[in-house]
């Protein structure tokens, strides 16, 4: 059985006194297996989001059924950790008490909660930066915060809200090449949003490419580009290589047809 099922989905946000009624989400049928790395790209407004969303309870379907172990997800839980685009830190807290965060509010024993913080932190590379402020670390540092606090409560899906749209492109690199070196370690499920085809076919074992709204899965594809990665550790020779330049041209294709460009 899949840990994840999407059974004909379909969300539908009514219309107001100023903006008229729109379907995000039309008949989503998407089974996600365990130790997938599913990435989710689409255009702007194609709900991806809202899948995510789904997902991590924060909202219903308006028809069909998100079920996670065979039963329906009727809100948020510690199974599922997310990481959102923004870091949506605590600035008055410092590093390790943001990591730990989590893990106060399901009242997790001081010393067990240290010890898990304190794996965490080692993980992203973090471990010397436990005492400082959110203020003094740099972008890439805080989304590895972040994510740091997702791990702790060692869910068993980490949803990631395109996490690393705001880092320069030295920094994106690093931090994917982190994000897949935890995926390793850790076995987890994990689903990804993000704009970037590079960045989706780089970091995916199934990409699932979504129609312009009303979002509906257009194609998904089956990558090894990340087992390249993890086993060679050379990530500027696998997007260089002609098989992932013709993917993504296929991809973008979709995404952005030529013929509509021209038009």
């Amino acid at each position: 059985m899949s840990v994840i099922e999407f059974r004909n989905v379909s969300v539908v946000f009514p219309a107001s006194r100023k903006t008229p009624e729109v379907t995000a989400l039309q008949s989503i049928e998407l089974a996600l297996e365990p130790s997938d790395f599913v990435v989710v790209i689409g255009r702007s407004g194609c709900g991806k989001t809202t899948l995510l969303n789904l997902l991590a309870g924060f909202m219903s379907p308006t028809s069909g059924s998100v079920l996670m172990d065979g039963s329906p997800v009727e809100g948020p839980g510690v199974d599922r950790g997310v990481v959102f685009q923004k870091n949506a830190l605590m600035p008055w807290l410092d590093v390790f008490h943001n990591v730990a965060l989590g893990l106060k509010f399901q009242k997790v024993p001081s010393a067990q909660r240290a010890q898990r913080v304190r794996q965490c932190l080692d993980w992203v590379g973090l471990a010397a930066f436990a005492d400082h402020r959110v203020y003094e670390l740099s972008g890439g540092m805080r989304q590895r915060v972040g994510i740091a606090r997702a791990l702790a409560a060692d869910p068993k899906i980490l949803l990631m809200d395109e996490p690393l749209g705001a880092l320069d492109a030295l920094t994106r690199e690093s931090v994917q090449e982190l994000i897949l070196d935890l995926w390793r370690k850790s076995g987890k499920l994990v689903l990804f949003i993000t704009h970037s085809i590079e960045e989706a076919l780089f970091m995916g074992t199934k990409l699932v490419v979504m129609t312009p709204r009303p979002g509906r899965i257009h194609k998904i594809y089956d990558l090894d580009f990340c087992h390249r990665f993890l086993k060679e550790r050379d990530s500027r020779a696998i997007k260089s290589d002609p098989a992932f330049i013709a993917m993504r041209e296929e991809v973008l294709e979709i995404i952005h047809p030529k013929q509509e460009a021209l038009s």
